[in-house]
């Protein structure tokens, strides 16, 4: 229904404008809630539990963490740079793992707040063990110039899907990297 979608959207940026992007957590919710609502698998649609609310805290739980970090990077990395130093490389890279956990993490709430059939999705796993493993991975690309993509996008998912459950009944991911080498 695109045209319901449309006003949906007109209005939450409407709301946007007027509280200065605080409802933006509230129009994110509203969005999920008609995506899965207007999304049918095998003839039914799910369902999304979430809240604005619960999104606000969230944000607000990473800009309490991040924001100290932040403060004495900022602070440290003013005498590191004085004497040369690489100071803004181990930022970098705290907040490349931190990227990785966040959208594990973020995965995760959208499944626990997702009810198909009356079954609730739920998952499991480290978002810690996820974004190092993201990293590993990533490095591994890196040095191989791309080629080693189709087995960090395989491994990365495998380990996603493993952690995955709707009800009792666990994901898996059964693609192989190698046909998705051959695609690329």
């Amino acid at each position: 229904e695109g045209k319901k979608f449309l006003r949906l959207l007109a209005r939450g940026a409407a709301l946007q404008l007027a509280t200065f992007g605080f409802y933006r957590f509230w129009l994110a919710t509203d969005i999920r809630r008609h995506l899965w609502s207007h999304t049918l698998v095998d003839g039914e649609n799910a369902e999304y539990t979430g809240t604005g609310r619960e999104l606000l805290i969230g944000f607000l739980f990473a800009l309490a963490i991040l924001l100290p970090i932040y403060l004495a990077y900022f602070l440290i990395g003013l005498e590191a740079e004085r004497m040369q130093a690489f100071a803004s490389v181990p930022l970098g890279l705290f907040l490349l793992l931190f990227g990785y956990f966040a959208i594990y993490r973020a995965r995760r709430y959208r499944l626990t707040r997702t009810i198909w059939r009356g079954v609730r999705f739920w998952m499991q796993g480290s978002g810690w063990k996820y974004a190092f493993r993201a990293f590993g991975w990533g490095v591994l690309v890196v040095l191989t110039l791309g080629a080693a993509y189709p087995w960090r996008a395989a491994s990365l998912e495998r380990y996603k899907m493993r952690n995955t459950f709707y009800g009792d009944l666990q994901g898996s991911f059964d693609a192989r990297p190698a046909d998705f080498f051959r695609q690329g």
